[in-house]
């Protein structure tokens, strides 16, 4: 159930919400958080907590110390645009790791744990993925792999017009946006003031072909029923 709720989330935000409606976003019930009952509150009795109960299902939880690194990089670069979150990026889930991050069933499992840093509202073109490798030996392959398969279109009515990947020590950051509001090579910069790191990777890629609607909108995942 949560990842279904995570995926419809994101999905709306991608799908829907892209298109910039022009309503105020204070009446959209689609960007309004999600509360929790109050103590002592009734609850329906449809409603239920198996999922949580059970941990069966749950989503799983961004790695802790990729999560931190994102947050070191926006402290030295901050990305200010709304419904920023960092979460994890499924790599069992071949739908979610390709979209996101690009990613294959043949070289998945050379990646350690994954998270996306993207606006969870808005038309807003930006997202910034952070991979710990196994081996560090593997970033120029996966470096490759995300370049060719993270669509800088993937949106519907915005795209990601610059993108840059870099690798150090055993981290991988691909971070695309439109540069009317981030510059991506700024917040790749931050990654090496951050940490002290020295870029093995560096490769910039330009989207050359700009377009109002994107053939890439039949790639998204399906959310399932």
């Amino acid at each position: 159930m949560k990842k279904l709720l995570f995926a419809t989330a994101l999905l709306t935000a991608l799908f829907l919400s892209a298109c910039g409606s022009q309503k105020d976003d204070s009446n959209d019930l689609a960007n309004q958080p999600a509360t929790r009952p109050e103590e002592g509150a009734e609850l329906d009795p449809e409603f239920s907590v198996d999922d949580e109960d059970t941990g069966e299902t749950a989503e799983p939880q961004p790695d802790a110390e990729l999560s931190e690194m994102v947050d070191a990089i926006y402290d030295v670069q901050p990305v200010d645009l709304m419904g920023m979150e960092t979460v994890a990026i499924d790599l069992t889930d071949e739908s979610w790791y390709g979209y996101l991050a690009g990613l294959t069933a043949d070289n998945v499992d050379k990646v350690d744990a994954a998270v996306v840093s993207e606006p969870m509202t808005g038309s807003q073109a930006y997202s910034l993925v952070l991979l710990r490798l196994k081996d560090k030996a593997d970033a120029r392959e996966i470096a490759d792999s995300m370049e060719e398969n993270i669509s800088m279109r993937k949106w519907v009515c915005v795209e990601a017009d610059k993108a840059r990947v870099v690798s150090f020590d055993d981290k991988l950051l691909y971070v695309m946006a439109d540069s009317e509001l981030v510059d991506a090579d700024l917040v790749a910069d931050a990654a090496a003031k951050a940490f002290d790191a020295t870029f093995v990777v560096d490769d910039s890629l330009v989207n050359e072909d700009e377009s109002d609607l994107p053939p890439e909108l039949l790639s998204a995942p399906a959310v399932a029923d």
